[in-house]
């Protein structure tokens, strides 16, 4: 499915949207053309029973959307907190002895730059995570963690760097984790089946103009087939054009610098 996400978020919306407007068009033809109408008098019957299928659909696709933004916007939170910890590891490091702390801010460094370099393009395609980035910052949490303070100021500040990188593996789990998941295949399978049986129905109407009646369906489809286009840019926020950037990662990265330039 991650070939979705590797052309343009407009031809993505066609991709989404259009097969759907021909499927239902079609299927709209063929009930005409045989005569599978409902009698004019069952309209009525049949509107009460569409609007109830349409309501519960329509809820269930909007829970649906709710839940992929809100997806979302847990990563970019999840994506600034690792960011601002990486930040703040740098700086609190400084309080441990040399040459540990020089050390470990190269590596923080490095880790920061494989991650708005190398690994965020690995993840947007397809990939899970960066083998050399998790050996960086495995060898910080190691070194960290392996520390001896030799005095009571170092004591304190070890506590808190080491409490930090603890908080930033943390992070890093959890955005690795909630970027590459999505949607399950059975949910998918719930939201196609509802818009085939919503759009379904309203092919069967009686209707006069034949004209009107091809308008409607084609703008019921067009509409599902938008909803149905957000939940599939946003499913995987780590995925294509529509995605989480390492922009906060740029942040700290320069805050970096311009630590190292005033010191």
């Amino acid at each position: 499915m991650h070939w979705l996400y590797e052309i343009p978020l407009w031809q993505l919306c066609l991709v989404v949207v259009m097969p759907g407007i021909f499927v239902s068009l079609g299927g709209l033809y063929c009930v005409r053309r045989f005569g599978w109408m409902l009698d004019p008098q069952d309209n009525g019957t049949a509107g009460f029973a569409h609007a109830f299928i349409g309501v519960l659909y329509a809820v269930a696709l909007g829970l649906m959307v709710v839940g992929v933004q809100g997806g979302y916007s847990d990563l970019e939170k999840v994506v600034m907190a690792e960011a601002n910890l990486t930040g703040d590891l740098y700086t609190d490091v400084e309080g441990l002895a040399e040459p540990i702390s020089t050390e470990l801010q190269d590596l923080i460094l490095r880790y920061t730059n494989l991650v708005i370099d190398q690994e965020w393009p690995i993840v947007a395609a397809g990939g899970f995570s960066d083998e050399e980035t998790w050996g960086v910052i495995d060898e910080v949490a190691r070194r960290i963690i392996t520390y001896q303070p030799t005095s009571d100021v170092e004591l304190v500040v070890f506590a808190e760097v080491l409490d930090g990188v603890n908080q930033l593996l943390d992070q890093r789990r959890e955005r690795l984790h909630l970027g590459t998941s999505g949607v399950g295949l059975v949910t998918w399978a719930v939201v196609l089946t509802g818009a085939m049986i919503t759009i379904g129905v309203a092919l069967f109407y009686n209707t006069v103009s034949a004209r009107a009646h091809y308008w409607l369906v084609g703008m019921m489809a067009a509409m599902y087939g938008l909803m149905i286009f957000l939940i599939v840019a946003m499913d995987h926020p780590l995925w294509g054009d529509f995605s989480v950037q390492p922009d906060t990662f740029v942040e700290v990265r320069d805050n970096i610098k311009r630590w190292e330039a005033e010191r």
